[in-house]
């Protein structure tokens, strides 16, 4: 619905509406509006006005002699009108400094914080996806001597991505020749994708000195062997407790759906699957969303970055009743503040 077909006053009415039951679930009536909100019209304007909104489809009437409530199309017309540009409330604003001042360097536990961090500002459900595999390169790489003619190797990437893996090694190589051949190992590998370490390092293995090339060899093949079984698609689900609220949906089987489609990861990267594919927040608004068990909701999400470089996405799965200026503010921060994270830069 064009802003030409409804016109400024029409519009104005619209957005206090829309605020209004965001505000109280109630339905929302002509006489409450004029009562409310300064919008210079007499309340049977407003009930004309009303009628116009109603049959251009953005605001219908659950019951007869009840007020208004909007449409997922009224909704929509809000957010591209209005919603724009919501900043956080200082107080989110300084939560969310505090909580990225300091680099967490352990991604996983730093995601699924931030999906916590996300669902307690929105008070909705929040998912954080990793980044891909494919989009990770090398930062780092040791070799740890471990009892037992063992080794640990510790694999860090660009993204906060620690990868740990046990290898056996000659009972005659010691700490200093481990040091050796990690540092050896960090001239070919630094920078490099993840998922090409495994066969680059077997192709450098002649070059290592021979005392040193079982170990590499071995590294290769414990590399491949966990990079070909890991899940590259790693979902941080926080907040599905914030669902089960009887005021938010409009009943109880609503609410089931919703709850067993957040419990699905398949349809969850579905439901956030177009985030990476743009660089802004993305909101989806109940029939908008592809999967059926979603339409009932709104989804609200963003990629983060990594030198400009999306590697990851988070999102919000809340009611078609919420408040979506300090969602869409809410969900564009944090994302914007992982990304300076993971990027090493403090957060402003």
């Amino acid at each position: 619905m064009s802003d030409s077909t409804v016109g400024e006053r029409r519009a104005a009415i619209l957005k206090a509406l829309v605020s209004d039951y965001v505000t109280s679930g109630e339905p929302v009536g002509s006489k409450a509006l004029v009562e409310r909100h300064r919008l210079g019209v007499s309340a049977a304007t407003v009930r004309n006005e009303l009628a116009a909104l109603e049959e251009a489809g953005l605001i219908y009437q659950p019951h007869t002699s009840a007020g208004r409530i909007p449409t997922d199309a009224g909704y929509r017309f809000f957010v591209d009108r209005f919603a724009a540009g919501g900043k956080l409330p200082d107080k989110d604003a300084r939560e969310v400094r505090r909580f990225f001042v300091e680099p967490r360097w352990e991604l996983e536990d730093a995601l699924r914080q931030t999906a916590s961090l996300l669902s307690t500002l929105t008070d909705h459900a929040a998912v954080v996806f990793a980044p891909a595999l494919d989009r990770s390169t090398v930062r780092h790489l040791e070799l740890v001597s471990l009892p037992g003619d063992r080794a640990m190797v510790v694999l860090v990437t660009d993204t906060g991505r620690v990868e740990n893996h046990v290898i056996r090694v000659p009972p005659a190589v010691d700490e200093e020749q481990l040091a050796s051949a990690a540092q050896m190992l960090n001239r070919v590998l630094v920078g490099l994708p993840l998922e090409q370490v495994p066969p680059k390092i077997a192709a450098e293995v002649a070059r290592f000195p021979l005392e040193l090339r079982e170990v590499v060899a071995s590294l290769a093949g414990t590399l491949g062997d966990e990079l070909a079984h890991a899940d590259s698609e790693r979902v941080f689900l926080e907040g599905t407790s914030n669902i089960v609220d009887e005021h938010k949906f409009s009943d109880l089987e609503t609410v089931r759906q919703v709850i067993e489609a957040l419990e699905h990861r398949r349809l969850l990267l579905e439901v956030l699957a177009d985030a990476l594919s743009i660089d802004r927040v993305s909101i989806r608004i109940g029939v908008e969303n592809p999967i059926e068990e979603m339409q009932s909701c709104a989804v609200i999400s963003a990629p983060y970055s990594l030198e400009g470089t999306a590697v990851g996405s988070l999102g919000v799965v809340g009611p078609t009743r919420m408040d979506y200026r300090r969602t869409i503010a809410a969900v564009h921060e944090v994302a914007s503040s992982l990304g300076r994270m993971l990027s090493g830069h403090e957060s402003e």
